[in-house]
């Protein structure tokens, strides 16, 4: 069971990346020249592989596993896409990509969220992981990516009001919040809790540590991408393009 749960995070993550890279294209066909669009698509994909790459290879090295290092190594790998997303943000053809991008795909993306669960599920029923981060504990991250294709629907079809949309974004924030908290003290090192059961340490070896590296910063960057977009189109009072065209 442990290869189908390695292989299917493998997949969720690639998916992920895919997904990524259609959305820039796209958002960027409607706002940037053919070969400034190409030029950057081509630079993100390769900084995405790149980056999965070296944090692949830290953790297959046993970097990421030594838990009395001082300073921690693991949150540095979250704390670095952390800060890429924050600087992305500030990035004057941001704007262009959330005019361009159609409301629902955001929120569409979070359903994602469903395989990074099964695999946490999958992890403990394998005895890899203790309970509280799975869905049977106290990780409820995968009620985001359950609801995730019924809003998107009901943005794309129903025109889903903006204020909608943005609540159901913070809600997934907190919902994120929650399970992050729980995975940091469940880890060894100064935050561990005494919670019942094995460590976690999955977040240091492949190809858990995608989680924290990539699709956990993804998450925030998707919830913070939508809820501009639509606080946007808000303060604009303008109608909402609900259909790709």
């Amino acid at each position: 069971m442990i290869n189908f749960i390695y292989a299917e995070l493998t997949l969720v993550t690639v998916v992920c990346v895919v997904c990524v890279i259609f959305w820039l294209n796209h958002g960027l066909a409607r706002s940037s020249g053919d070969g400034k669009r190409k030029s950057i698509v081509t630079a993100v994909l390769i900084a995405l592989c790149v980056w999965l790459i070296v944090t692949g290879a830290l953790a297959h090295a046993g970097v990421l596993a030594v838990w009395n290092a001082r300073p921690p190594r693991l949150p540095a790998i979250p704390l670095l896409a952390l800060i890429t997303i924050i600087l992305v943000n500030r990035v004057d053809g941001f704007r262009k990509l959330l005019d361009a991008t159609p409301r629902h795909w955001p929120v569409a993306m979070q359903t994602f969220r469903v395989g990074v669960e099964f695999a946490f599920w999958g992890l403990y029923a394998s005895g890899g992981a203790p309970e509280q981060v799975t869905f049977e504990g106290r990780n409820f991250d995968v009620i985001v990516g359950l609801t995730a294709p019924f809003v998107a629907f009901a943005i794309a079809r129903l025109n889903l009001k903006p204020g909608v949309v943005i609540a159901w974004n913070v809600l997934g924030i907190l919902i994120l919040s929650n399970t992050i908290v729980t995975t940091l003290s469940s880890m060894p090192g100064p935050l561990h809790i005494n919670w019942p059961g094995m460590p976690f340490t999955a977040f240091a070896a492949w190809p858990f540590v995608w989680v924290p590296a990539f699709l956990a910063p993804l998450a925030i960057f998707i919830h913070v991408f939508s809820i501009r977009q639509n606080a946007l189109l808000i303060w604009s009072k303008r109608p909402s393009a609900t259909f790709l065209s």
